[in-house]
């Protein structure tokens, strides 16, 4: 009979304790939250929702042209709901679009997609939705000034 030594054996329980426990599931926003009065391309294809507490990230994926969805989105964020901040392309020639909305920040940024697809990256954030973030906040707005004036050295004792 082999026995396994217990210094291994406390090794190999070392080991397996220190295996990260899984993230608890997040509680992302629903769409709507996220992104209330923004228009979906028809016949979009789903890619990916990714998000935290208080924000959202939805990318799809269109047959239509990027020019076509670019006037899309600009035109859903220049209504009395939305105001569009930011309309830029980056170095890669993607469309970013930067709009403020109720109490809520959204940025769209549209690009070329494999095959002649456009790719629409929807990112959306509910500030308010996040406890902490909201308990942080006030607490940072609660704060006053605490510095206390110091005493200065005689001159030619510094």
């Amino acid at each position: 009979m082999r026995y396994i030594p217990l210094a291994l054996l406390a090794g190999l329980i070392t080991v397996s304790a220190c295996e990260p426990a899984p993230p608890p599931p997040v509680d992302t926003p629903e769409f709507g939250e996220a992104f209330p009065n923004i228009p979906l391309p028809p016949e979009a294809r789903f890619v990916s929702r990714q998000g935290t507490t208080d924000a959202l990230q939805v990318v799809l994926e269109s047959e239509m042209p990027m020019e076509e969805l670019t006037h899309i989105y600009r035109s859903a964020l220049s209504t009395e709901i939305w105001q569009l901040v930011s309309d830029t392309r980056d170095s890669s020639g993607a469309v970013i679009l930067f709009a403020e909305g109720p109490k809520r920040p959204l940025w769209v940024r549209i690009s070329p997609a494999v095959a002649g697809w456009s790719r629409i990256e929807l990112n959306g954030a509910v500030p308010g939705r996040d406890s902490a973030y909201v308990r942080s906040r006030q607490a940072a707005a609660d704060t006053s000034n605490t510095m206390q004036p110091r005493p200065m050295a005689p001159p030619g004792m510094q």
